[in-house]
């Protein structure tokens, strides 16, 4: 089966995550932030980033082995992921650095009394420069994000043009949607099942979107979904109007024909100036004719056709 637009752009993202150590502790922090927990007691806890994707996972596991000297394994569980119970892959951090790992992402800090409390919203101290809010932003969207393209299948195919992060916490999704727009991304939220949704369904500007998240081949397969449709649609508005055209070319011509036939019917019709039996003879002969085609073959204008015509009409509708 053909991938969905999201899968199609997920698994670009995999291809383009970040390499710099900033860059990877936003990007990792963005991660276990929407979609990770802490698992274990004391000090046996560990940190643990499920996603939806084997090879994200995976990928993830990569980015934090260039952070902490130690084996991070990915293990396969049903669970809860942004509401919904589906399959999910969990990149692990063993208990040995899980307090760093949290305190590296800006989940957790120390207190004025040397305890560690969980840090609300995004890290500041992490987003100081663009190219670490980028790759939080491409952490967000890989734990928490969907985006959707009217060409796609299944599910996908009744949504249109749909860009959301799902996120659990509204104090988040509020410090969330102010990055988002010191990105020059502006979004709206609503509520679903309990959560926030930060969504965009403006075409132009998931574009943008998709090339903030330097998915260039997602924006270019996006841009073409756009153009394909806008033809699509001027040639299908373009035929309805033909179309209605052709429907009132029909309309008026039967109308006169009916206006000819009952003149004959009542015999009228000999009685006639020579220009108005011309003209009924060339409506009677010509009638799939327009009225501009029909006042070529007679030899005047279309303003003096339309005046033969109505009288005609009139003539017809004083014999009843």
């Amino acid at each position: 089966m053909a991938a969905t637009f999201k899968e199609f752009a997920r698994n670009e993202l995999i291809s383009v995550l970040p390499s710099q150590v900033c860059c990877v502790k936003a990007f990792l922090s963005a991660v276990a932030k929407a979609s990770g927990t802490i698992e274990g007691t004391g000090r046996k806890q560990t940190l643990c980033l499920a996603l939806d994707c084997e090879q994200a996972a995976q990928k993830t596991a990569d980015l934090l082995r260039t952070l902490y000297p130690a084996e991070f394994c990915v293990s396969e569980h049903r669970m809860k992921i942004a509401g919904a119970e589906r399959r999910a892959y969990k990149a692990t951090v063993p208990h040995g650095f899980t307090s760093h790992a949290l305190q590296d992402f800006e989940l957790m800090r120390t207190n004025g009394e040397g305890l560690l409390d969980f840090v609300r919203g995004t890290p500041q101290q992490l987003l100081r420069k663009e190219c670490c809010m980028r790759a939080y932003f491409k952490g967000l969207f890989l734990a928490c994000g969907s985006v959707y393209a009217p060409d796609t299948v299944g599910e996908e195919k009744k949504q249109g043009y749909h860009f959301e992060l799902k996120i659990a916490d509204e104090e988040f999704a509020s410090s969330v949607m102010e990055l988002l727009s010191d990105l020059r991304i502006n979004t709206r939220m609503s509520e679903r099942n309990g959560y926030k949704l930060l969504y965009v369904k403006d075409k132009d500007e998931i574009v943008r979107i998709l090339c903030t998240l330097e998915l260039s081949d997602a924006a270019t397969r996006m841009q073409s979904i756009i153009d394909e449709r806008e033809t699509a649609n001027l040639l299908n508005r373009t035929v309805i109007c033909e179309t209605a055209n052709m429907d009132k070319i029909f309309a008026a011509s039967s109308r006169q024909m009916i206006a000819i036939a009952r003149l004959k019917d009542r015999g009228e019709y000999e009685k006639l100036p020579s220009a108005l039996k011309e003209t009924a003879d060339a409506r009677a002969r010509y009638s799939e004719a327009s009225m501009q085609e029909l006042a070529d073959i007679l030899g005047v204008t279309k303003s003096c056709l339309h005046h033969r015509l109505a009288k005609l009409e009139n003539l017809a509708d004083a014999l009843e």
